[in-house]
C-alpha cells in the first residue's frame, strides 16, 4: 500500500471525481447496503473531515476480504461539506448530536450489527487486508477481545518526505517496543485508529462518555476496561493517519489516567493494583 497514491484525492469532492471513480464508490455503498448479516462493523465518526474523507473512502473501497461487513459513519455535528460527500456517495450515516468522540463511538456501537467492531478514523488510509488481519483472529481465538496495531503518519495531502519516512520507521519501532513492555506501559499506547474489539465484550463496558478529558486518553481507558475480560493481540499492519498537531516541548500526548476519572470509578482500583504489582516486580528484578 502506498499512501502517496491518495494525493489526487486530497480536498476532492464527489463532483470532481472522474466518472469511473464516482461510479465505483456509489456502487461500493450500494453493495454494502445489501449485506444483511455483517460479521464486522467499521465505525467512522465524522466531525470535520471534508479534506480527507474521499481519500479515506477510496481506501475503504480497496479493502479485500470475503468477510461480510458494514460501514457506518457517525456524524457528530459534522460540517455540511462532509455530510454532502457522504450523501452524494450513498454512505450509511447515523447522527449523534451530543458532541464528543466517545459519544460518537458509542452511537456507532449501538447501531452496529457485526460481531467485531473496528474503530476507524476519516483522516486515515487503511491496508487493503485490514479487515482480514484485524478480524480473523477473533474467530480463531474465542478468548480474544481486542486486536490493535500502530499507525504511521503522513504529511498534508498524503505526502511522505524522507524526513517523514524516517520518523515513521522510528515511531513504529518505538511503539512496538513500548507495546512489548509490561501491561500498564503498553496499554497506554493503544489507539482507536487501529482497534478491533469483540462487540459483545465492548457492550459490557461501553465508551466513557463522561470523561473530564478525552483527547489521546479514551482509547487507553477503554483498553484498560477490557484487559480482564479476555486476551489482546498485536497485529502488524500498515495504517497511515494525519500528522497530529505540534505539541509544546516536554508535553507528550496525554494519557487519560486516574486524574481524569470519577473518584468512585472502579477502574481506579485496577490501576492502583497494577501499579503495585509492577512496582513490586521492578524491585525484585
Amino acid at each position: 500500500m502506498k499512501v502517496t497514491d491518495y494525493q489526487p484525492y486530497f480536498k476532492t469532492r464527489p463532483q470532481a471525481l472522474g466518472d469511473a471513480d464516482f461510479k465505483r464508490l456509489t456502487s461500493y455503498f450500494e453493495l454494502l447496503n445489501q449485506v444483511e448479516k455483517p460479521a464486522v462493523s467499521l465505525i467512522i465518526p465524522i466531525y470535520r473531515a471534508k479534506d480527507t474523507l474521499v481519500a479515506h473512502i477510496i481506501s475503504l473501497s480497496n479493502l479485500k476480504t470475503i468477510i461480510p461487513y458494514e460501514v457506518i459513519f457517525v456524524e457528530n455535528n459534522a460540517d455540511e461539506e462532509s455530510l454532502s460527500i457522504l450523501e452524494q456517495l450513498g454512505a450509511k450515516v447515523v447522527s449523534q448530536p451530543r458532541q464528543g468522540i466517545t459519544f460518537a463511538r458509542q452511537k456507532g456501537l449501538e447501531a452496529a450489527r457485526g460481531e467485531i467492531i473496528c474503530s476507524m478514523d476519516p483522516d486515515s488510509i487503511y491496508d487493503p487486508y485490514y479487515i482480514d488481519k484485524m478480524a480473523l483472529p477473533f474467530f480463531v481465538d474465542k478468548e480474544l477481545v481486542l486486536c490493535y496495531s500502530v499507525s504511521q503518519s503522513y504529511e498534508e495531502d498524503f505526502q511522505l518526505s524522507n524526513k517523514m519516512r524516517l520518523r515513521n520507521r522510528l515511531k513504529v519501532a518505538y511503539f512496538r517496543w513500548k507495546l512489548a513492555q509490561k501491561f500498564t506501559t503498553k496499554i497506554k499506547h493503544i489507539r482507536a485508529v487501529c482497534m478491533a474489539v469483540r462487540r459483545e465484550t465492548l457492550l459490557t463496558v461501553g465508551y466513557d462518555t463522561d470523561l473530564r478529558a478525552v483527547s489521546g486518553c479514551d482509547d487507553g481507558i477503554l483498553a484498560m476496561r477490557l484487559h480482564n475480560l479476555g486476551s489482546f493481540k498485536y497485529v502488524n499492519i500498515d495504517v497511515f493517519t494525519a500528522l497530529p498537531p505540534k505539541r509544546e516541548p516536554g508535553k507528550p500526548f496525554p494519557f487519560c489516567n486516574a486524574r481524569f476519572l470519577k473518584k468512585d470509578d472502579p477502574l481506579l482500583q485496577t490501576i492502583h493494583k497494577l501499579d503495585i504489582v509492577e512496582s513490586a516486580s521492578e524491585q525484585g528484578s
